[in-house]
């Protein structure tokens, strides 16, 4: 099929190979499916003067409608007129069009002295048989593909004419450009297949394909750098993919949890990203792509805590300010979810720890107020990740305003009301400002939980509380593996040299001199 390694899975009725089904059980199970159109119409027979019945079945509005009515049907009409210059491709691809080359092919029949009989007896030999087990014609039909039945004949027969619906790549919303590209994933997987493809024009990366859902039949597209991949991380993750038997996969989330090492691990195992420049720069580094048809991102393998930090518009902007933006991150991820549960334990239980003069202040600010430091915290926290939500789900625009001046005017409301203290709410805006400098947006729902479980053990147990919560989730982190490699990697194991080159942004020109040598 097109060169396309089509994992099937179990079916429904637990048979490994699916029955073959008569064309009465076939009308049966597409007639509750109104958005099947059926076309009957008789086509010229010689033998038969009445005409051979040709029924015609297309789901509505994944086919080309002006090549069914300008191609197909006038085509079946003067079917001899045809049968000379027109021969089908392969129709099995999923959604790709078949080729037809009507002229040249006349040419040389005509040179041949090839007659329309020896080409065919039949207008189903025009068209491509298919077998006639139900999940194929079933498969086919909802992809784009028309399907024909013949009164005489008791086969089934295909016609590629597909032309599902999909958008033109545009400036993916996840990651937004700089310099870089703006060209972004969509919801069609042959298409972000091409996007990576026109960057690494080169037949070692090598494409694969599987199918995971035995109701939805979502194709699913492997990409992987012969020559960079190891092969034992290649294997792993096609193994992972072929032990997914579940009747449902609607997306790039459902299979970054299934084929994770940890399904319910609070950090991201694999990373998600929606621009084909950063996937073309990971191939590079040896890592496998996995593309989800219907979703416009791609799964990055294996992942880990440096990848996390990375930003596809490192590789346009200068190697110096990189550098710096990645501290940034690294500090950012520190400071979101640490610093309010060491804020809490100093005021509530080590004030002595704290310099007289910012002792002072922050005592003058809370007299008067109802609460206690530590639920001051809490309100102050969800306050933000209300704005924050809030900021995600409206349009885009309003949603920035609602997310700063949201927060601004509320905050200095609860100050005058006395609600909450200028330097507890200091401590919550630059925890969460912390967290916008983080690029993968599942990181940055991770570092959320985190924030608050290390704030409920400071607390109880005061700076003990926070130490104990601070090495936890360091020994957590540090016990995740990605496809078998330490998510902590470089830093866990410590290896000196590739913490430099993970933190550090080289120049591109000592890669020049690297290649060169």
């Amino acid at each position: 099929m097109d060169g396309r390694e089509l994992d099937q899975q179990s079916e429904t009725s637990g048979n490994d190979k699916s029955e073959r089904i008569s064309k009465e059980r076939f009308r049966a199970l597409i007639e509750p499916c109104k958005d099947v159109f059926h076309h009957v119409l008789r086509v010229p027979d010689a033998e038969d003067k009445s005409g051979i019945q040709c029924e015609l079945y297309y789901c509505d509005g994944m086919v080309d409608g002006q090549m069914f009515q300008m191609g197909l049907i006038p085509m079946l009409e003067n079917w001899k007129q045809h049968t000379s210059t027109f021969r089908t491709g392969n129709a099995h691809g999923y959604g790709n069009r078949q080729t037809v080359d009507i002229e040249e092919h006349s040419e040389h029949a005509a040179h041949d002295g090839e007659s329309a009989e020896l080409w065919s007896r039949h207008p189903s030999d025009m068209f491509n048989e298919t077998e006639g087990d139900g999940d194929r014609l079933f498969e086919c039909l909802f992809a784009g593909i028309v399907i024909l039945l013949f009164s005489d004949r008791e086969s089934f027969y295909e016609f590629n004419i597909a032309n599902l619906p999909s958008r033109n790549p545009e400036e993916s919303t996840m990651e937004l450009s700089l310099k870089g590209p703006r060209d972004g994933f969509v919801e069609k997987l042959s298409v972000n297949i091409a996007l990576v493809r026109m960057r690494m024009r080169t037949p070692n990366l090598h494409v694969e394909y599987f199918i995971i859902g035995t109701e939805t039949k979502t194709e699913i597209g492997v990409l992987y750098m012969a020559d960079q991949a190891k092969p034992e991380l290649v294997e792993e993750a096609k193994r992972r993919l072929r032990s997914i038997l579940i009747p449902s996969l609607q997306g790039a989330g459902e299979l970054e949890e299934l084929i994770s090492d940890r399904p319910k691990s609070l950090f991201p195992l694999v990373n998600y990203v929606g621009r084909p420049d950063f996937v073309a720069h990971s191939l590079m580094k040896g890592r496998v792509a996995i593309l989800v048809d219907g979703t416009p991102a791609a799964l990055i393998a294996p992942g880990n805590m440096t990848l996390l930090i990375k930003s596809p518009e490192d590789a346009h902007l200068p190697y110096y300010y990189v550098t710096m933006e990645r501290l940034l991150r690294f500090t950012g991820l520190f400071v979101a979810m640490f610093l309010p549960g060491f804020w809490i334990a100093l005021c509530s239980f080590n004030t002595d720890q704290i310099p007289f003069t910012l002792l002072a202040t922050v005592t003058m600010s809370r007299i008067g107020l109802p609460i206690s430091a530590t639920m001051e915290m809490f309100l102050m926290l969800v306050m933000f990740e209300l704005f924050r939500e809030a900021g995600v789900r409206l349009p885009r625009p309003v949603g920035q305003t609602v997310s700063v001046v949201g927060g601004l005017i509320i905050g200095d409301a609860a100050i005058r009301a006395g609600i909450t203290s200028p330097t507890m709410l200091v401590v919550a805006a630059v925890s969460a400002v912390s967290t916008f400098t983080l690029v993968n947006q599942s990181l940055a729902g991770s570092v959320s939980v985190i924030r608050f479980y290390v704030l409920i053990l400071s607390s109880i147990f005061g700076m003990y509380g926070y130490f104990v919560s601070m090495f936890s989730v360091l020994l957590y982190m540090c016990s995740l593996e990605s496809f078998g490699h330490p998510y902590m990697a470089p830093l866990a194991p410590i290896r000196f040299k590739e913490v430099a080159v993970a933190v550090i942004n080289k120049p591109w020109s000592s890669y020049k001199k690297a290649r060169r040598s």
